[in-house]
């Protein structure tokens, strides 16, 4: 059976993450797979990953980003200092373990979920293995990426990105590199609910983490601005849980903004279930899981437009609304629309049921496969060389 690596920085409760493990499950059941995550987090999502699956942990500790952090808003000089010590021995670590576990590998194929495991895939992965890149995120064209990209993949076999447009961007940036293939991979739904939403609660969901770019502090000011009983659920936690709370306390809006923190994933079904429209306004995307996972529970989505992900999954008018230029009054307006209309929640709540059906594993796994088949290998990762090889071998046996 062959077998599959995925190298992650840690198993917690990320889009990233979710999304690997979602490919982790789908493909034990054809192949032999390991998930090799660096950290060791104690709120993760083992749980949710199938016993065919080996896990393994290089390092048994969390990052100490946020004691660093701490140490240094409080003027702890010399604790500062004793974190920012070990942060840098936690770095040389990854860097080490990563390179270590490349250099012994024996799997079939390594799929690196990070840029920086992705180059040391690049420089340390076997030349007999298939080295497979994804990017989860949208490359904002930010130029220190754009040249890690196009100087440091020239030994990666596939890189997966989300979205045709992406596609084109990777295609653009690795035009030197005639090695590296670009395919489009979406992320895959997990599973498909057997129950689905009402749509007749009051109430309002959003699920990310609590960070500046998801713009959740976005989401506060739209609900202070509406006039009626419904009430929004910020599930997730992050370093902006604090500032949130404190926006939600001068607006005095306790009653109509629930941060919930982290949930699992069987809590974050049963909000799901209680919910009738599920709102964004992240400033970028790769392709939101999120956005999947309510719409596969018949919820209609709301989202401002990014660059990439988001109108890749909402049809605008369709299955929820995209709103263009980060306009605030033409999302109330939006929003206001299937606050006011059961029938139409109803309506793009179907849709957006039908929508999440194409991100069922059955499409996805059968792209993995034609890469995993040894005959796309031979001539995939190689080429003619490789074949030129083997024929001139069969031939000297012959004669």
């Amino acid at each position: 059976m062959k077998k599959i690596t995925f190298l992650v920085l840690h198993l917690g409760y990320g889009g990233v993450e979710s999304a690997t493990i979602n490919s982790a499950n789908a493909l034990c059941k054809k192949y032999e797979v390991e998930i090799i995550s660096f950290y060791k987090l104690l709120n993760n999502q083992e749980n949710n990953i199938n016993k065919n699956v080996k896990i393994k942990y290089l390092y048994d500790g969390e990052p100490n980003k946020k004691e660093f952090m701490q140490c240094l808003k409080k003027h702890k000089v010399f604790k500062a200092f004793k974190e920012g010590v070990k942060a840098l021995s936690i770095l040389r670590k990854k860097k080490k373990f990563i390179i270590n576990e490349l250099k012994k590998c024996d799997s079939f194929a390594v799929v690196s979920t990070r840029m920086e495991f992705s180059t040391l895939l690049s420089k340390y992965g076997k030349n007999n293995i298939i080295k497979i890149a994804q990017e989860h995120h949208h490359h904002n064209n930010d130029k220190k990426y754009i040249k890690t990209l196009s100087k440091k993949y020239y030994n990666i076999d596939y890189l997966f990105a989300l979205t045709e447009g992406l596609k084109q961007d990777y295609m653009k940036f690795l035009e030197k590199n005639k090695h590296t293939k670009v395919i489009v991979v979406p992320n895959m739904l997990a599973s498909f609910p057997d129950k689905k939403s009402d749509l007749k609660k009051h109430n309002l969901i959003t699920v990310s983490r609590l960070d500046y770019g998801k713009r959740n502090n976005e989401l506060i000011d739209i609900i202070s601005k509406l006039n009626n009983d419904w009430k929004l659920f910020i599930i997730g936690d992050g370093k902006e849980y604090d500032n949130l709370l404190l926006q939600i306390e001068k607006l005095n809006l306790k009653d109509k903004v629930v941060l919930t923190g982290y949930k699992t994933k069987q809590e974050i079904e049963d909000y799901m279930l209680e919910s009738s429209i599920f709102l964004m306004a992240s400033v970028t995307e790769g392709l939101p899981m999120v956005l999947l996972e309510a719409m596969s529970y018949g919820i209609p989505c709301i989202a401002y437009r990014t660059d990439s992900g988001v109108s890749d999954i909402i049809c605008n008018g369709n299955n929820g609304y995209v709103i263009e230029n980060r306009s605030e009054k033409v999302y109330i307006e939006n929003l206001e629309k299937l606050i006011d209309s059961y029938d139409l929640r109803k309506i793009m709540g179907n849709n957006a049921l039908e929508t999440s059906k194409k991100y069922l594993p059955n499409e996805i796994i059968e792209i993995w496969d034609k890469i995993l088949d040894e005959q796309w290998f031979l001539y995939g990762k190689g080429g003619i060389m490789k074949y030129n090889f083997i024929m001139i071998e069969l031939w000297n046996i012959v004669i």
